[in-house]
């Protein structure tokens, strides 16, 4: 399988010859379903991810949610302006997607999603001329990458790959924007996630969080909503505010915006934020997100 100059060896970051193996380190890896499988067998914590893959479709399957809806993911994320639902999650996503699609992407970038699941995200970048690459650890027909192929049917092809956010098969500076929906905290180690991206984007290049979910100092992180996807072996944590940026700027990135991720909408119906928004957005988005117990953010960010 041919693929692009800049994917390597997630081991050693050597360069992959036609038949994916590493030219430095001699690493073999396979392709299944169209995708490469680029996933580092030495790396530590491996064992925890790979118990993710199983998971999400059982979570998916409690859930009712694990079905393959043409017009539903024709709609992605889109689905509470488009389709009529009122669901506050894909509310949030909707929210930091356009503002990623409206003033960070440009025409004719090389956009990464990690964390990608469907990759719905294709049938909007790829139609302005991006080169949009697909990274998921899952890689199922119905919930995972596999289902990359009704996205290829509406856009056309582009390259998914199954690979550890922590350990990217890609080169230094290989992307214009790096980006992941509600990813960063299934990370092991959140430094090192967030280190990756910063690695693969270029110069000035954006790095974007979207919709994740946060915890308020005052609060544990042991979530109790997120009990059942831990015993499925779905890796769960929840971060501070702070502790998100402070993680982007030991990665040398700097953040340039920060979300409550369902806007600023939602916080107008807030009593006390509602008020702060008078003042301005971000003192009524920093008040929001230390107050509420379990909220989310986005945060928008330039590699220095």
């Amino acid at each position: 399988m041919h693929l692009p100059a800049y994917v390597r060896c997630p081991s050693c970051r050597g360069e992959l010859d036609a038949e994916l193996v590493c030219r430095r380190c001699g690493r073999r890896y396979a392709v299944a379903e169209g995708i490469p499988r680029l996933l580092d067998r030495d790396a530590p914590g491996l064992a925890a991810k790979l118990r993710e893959i199983d998971g999400w479709p059982a979570l998916a399957r409690e859930q009712g949610w694990y079905e393959a809806d043409d017009r539903i993911d024709a709609a992605l994320p889109f689905l509470n302006s488009e389709l009529g639902w009122t669901d506050r999650s894909w509310g949030a996503t909707e929210h930091g997607f356009r503002l990623l699609l409206e003033r960070y992407v440009r025409r004719g970038d090389r956009v990464l999603e990690i964390g990608a699941a469907k990759s719905w995200a294709s049938q909007h970048l790829v139609p302005l001329g991006c080169e949009y690459v697909a990274c998921d650890l899952v890689t199922d027909p119905v919930i995972g990458l596999g289902r990359g192929a009704f996205f290829e049917s509406r856009v056309g092809p582009y390259l998914r790959v199954q690979a550890d956010g922590e350990r990217l098969p890609f080169a230094d500076a290989s992307f214009d924007v790096a980006f992941c929906v509600a990813t960063l905290h299934h990370a092991l180690d959140l430094g090192a996630m967030v280190r990756e991206l910063a690695r693969v984007v270029r110069r000035s290049g954006v790095v974007v969080a979207l919709n994740e979910g946060t915890r308020a100092p005052y609060v544990s992180g042991l979530n109790p909503e997120q009990e059942r996807e831990k015993e499925l072996g779905i890796n769960e944590h929840v971060h501070t505010l702070w502790a998100y940026l402070w993680t982007f700027v030991r990665a040398g990135l700097r953040p340039v915006r920060l979300e409550y991720a369902e806007g600023p909408a939602e916080l107008a119906r807030r009593r006390i934020a509602g008020k702060l928004l008078r003042v301005g957005y971000l003192p009524a988005t920093l008040w929001a997100l230390n107050a509420y117990p379990y909220a989310g953010m986005s945060v928008y960010a330039r590699r220095l």
